[in-house]
């Protein structure tokens, strides 16, 4: 039996059975409500007020959870306009690297040829082959198709789209030898976020930028849950969710070009596709089956996948596309973390280099040219705002910058709206914060005194950081969970340095990558121990690698011949079965650390 179910605000109806849940119907909906457990009814982030028969908890406030409520009749669900509308700040900048086109994925070659004649009768596709000097390209059944009107409707002087697909170069278009615009995409497919670039393939350039949420955390915020949900009902609609958020994104970039009315025609000249991402979210992208990715051994379908048309998974670009995808080095180290590599330079140079990917993965490269070493500290997303009563993404009203001095507490907001809640950012700030005051002590355990800020909620000791409209605390459930996720990242850097014999005073160089840890301020990090007490010099934040390395891709052979070199030279190192990171990550669950000899200058900034 089926039911009725209609979100507001919107006004998006959707039939579900009887043993479906809201969430469920949010889903096939495309309504977005904040679910980081994934539906366990476990974060108690996806309240909404509904109107007819179900049966769900209501609380006190009249919401019931969406992920624990199922219809038993036509139903009207009203989503809280926060989960809604709010505006995210999401980045796509990255730093600054020489991007020399050499060899574009696809690139533009003229061809200009004599007509036939009785004397001259060759075929068109070979002369069009001598006229480009490639007689061993192949050529699309799209394109030949076009060959004959195009060439003489053109003169005999056409230009050529060629994709270099593996071992073997393709035209893919051709088109009249006025129009010489080659354009790619370069995209970093996040587990939260999507970012991409539109690209100049004839000078490297950046046309435009456009960024958005990927429309699959309507099924749940992390990896696990999104492998949970493909192992239920298949991969198919995770892909559409991705590919519609890519779709969208591609149709809202307008250009100021006098050559172009409208975005069917900047679609159509997207002729290629670079992608960093990590292995669930590119297992997605593609329509592969990511659950062995969360089991042991933990196998992804594959580490470097070969290259496919757009047409094969239903993008709006050119059909004879080429998607390339960066190569990832294992199940949970992905071609995102091997785009930061490409990015920062460190295979190229012959210093220690330590690069963190400050994520719900976290994961961390250590190593130089001769050499790199890699792992995943399943670090959880605590700084993307999951598991935390107070957290949030990087969103208009978002708490991310925290201040606290002789008990006095200052608090800066995205785009300086009333605060709704505490990113990633800020939770590092709060909590250093907190520790520095003497608000918590060593272990996270809420000390102070102050009677206005300290109350218990269920027991629990909780701050208030902020009273108003929106009242905003911090219970020490959180601080627990953040303590969790600095001290995965920590002690993945640790085992990586002690495996090769070596300590963080060896590493010469830090960077940070992932575009939520160009926001970090490192002095706060190193507070509560989640980055190594080094001199500031030593951290350059790379911003978001995965988009920057997909660009290098994008426009060069030699990036692409870099990216599988990579690959190839990274050994991973396992740490869900290692004593040595859980007697690290252990150490790392105290203020900085048990081990206060690693932070000698916090310790003296303490006293």
């Amino acid at each position: 039996m089926k039911h009725r179910v209609t979100f507001f605000p919107g006004n998006v109806a959707v039939d579900v059975n009887n043993n479906e849940t809201i969430l469920d119907a949010a889903v096939a909906a495309d309504v977005y409500i904040d679910a980081s457990c994934g539906g366990e009814g476990t974060c108690g982030k996806c309240r909404v007020i509904i109107e007819g028969p179900h049966n769900g908890s209501v609380d006190k406030n009249g919401y019931v959870l969406a992920c624990q409520t199922s219809p038993k009749g036509e139903l009207s669900v009203f989503v809280p306009t926060r989960d809604e509308s709010r505006v995210g700040k999401i980045h796509g900048s990255y730093s600054n690297a020489i991007f020399k086109v050499d060899k574009p994925l696809v690139e533009n070659i003229l061809a200009e040829m004599r007509a036939p004649s009785l004397d001259d009768n060759l075929a068109d596709l070979e002369r069009l082959k001598c006229a480009i000097d490639q007689p061993d390209v192949e050529i699309s059944l799209s394109a030949l198709q076009s060959l004959p009107d195009i060439l003489r409707s053109s003169n005999w002087c056409i230009n050529t789209a060629v994709a270099h697909t593996g071992n073997s170069r393709e035209i893919i278009d051709i088109f009249s030898s006025k129009h010489d615009k080659n354009i790619g995409v370069a995209i970093d497919i996040g587990t939260t976020t999507v970012a991409l670039e539109l690209i100049d393939l004839n000078t490297g350039a950046v046309i435009a930028q456009a960024s958005d949420y990927n429309r699959q955390i309507i099924v749940g915020e992390d990896v696990l849950a999104r492998i949970a949900y493909v192992e239920e009902r298949g991969p198919k609609r995770l892909q559409d969710l991705i590919i519609k958020t890519i779709n969208q994104l591609i149709e809202n970039i307008r250009f100021v070009d006098e050559d172009r009315v409208g975005s069917n025609q900047v679609a159509h000249d997207i002729r290629a596709l670079s992608v960093g991402a990590n292995p669930a979210m590119l297992s997605l992208f593609l329509g592969l089956d990511p659950t062995n990715i969360r089991y042991e051994p933990y196998i992804p379908v594959a580490h470097e996948p070969p290259i496919f048309r757009a047409s094969d998974i239903g993008l709006n670009i050119h059909p004879n596309s080429p998607i390339y995808c960066i190569p990832g080095r294992a199940a949970y180290v992905g071609g995102d973390v091997t785009a930061d590599i490409l990015l920062s330079g460190m295979h190229l140079k012959n210093e220690l280099s330590l690069l963190i990917d400050v994520g719900t993965n976290g994961e961390v490269v250590l190593g130089n040219r001769e050499w790199m070493v890699t792992c995943s500290t399943s670090a959880g997303p605590a700084f993307e705002g999951g598991d935390i009563s107070c957290g949030m993404r990087a969103m208009s009203g978002a708490i991310d910058s925290v201040e606290i001095s002789g008990g006095d507490l200052q608090i800066n907001t995205i785009d300086s709206q009333d605060p709704v809640g505490i990113c990633g950012s800020g939770l590092i700030d709060l909590v250093a914060q907190m520790f520095k005051d003497n608000w918590i002590d060593r272990k996270g355990n809420i000390v102070i005194e102050d009677s206005e800020r300290l109350y218990y909620h269920d027991e629990v000791a909780s701050a208030l950081i902020h009273s108003g409209e929106n009242t905003i605390s911090i219970n020490e459930d959180d601080i627990a969970n953040i303590l969790r996720t600095k001290a995965a990242i920590y002690a993945g850097c640790s085992v990586l340095l002690s495996s090769m014999g070596m300590e963080f005073n060896d590493v010469e160089k830090i960077y940070i990558a992932g575009g939520f840890g160009s926001h970090i301020n490192i002095d706060n990090a190193q507070l509560i121990g989640l980055l190594p007490d080094l001199p500031r010099e030593r951290f350059e934040f790379i911003g978001n690698g995965s988009l920057g390395g997909a660009r290098l891709c994008l426009i060069s052979a030699d990036a692409r011949k870099a990216a599988h070199s990579i690959f190839e030279s990274m050994t991973y190192l396992d740490l869900s079965s290692s004593p040595a990171f859980f007697d690290q990550y252990s150490s790392a669950l105290f203020l900085p650390h048990t081990d206060l000899d690693q932070f000698p200058s916090i310790i003296r900034r303490m006293k």
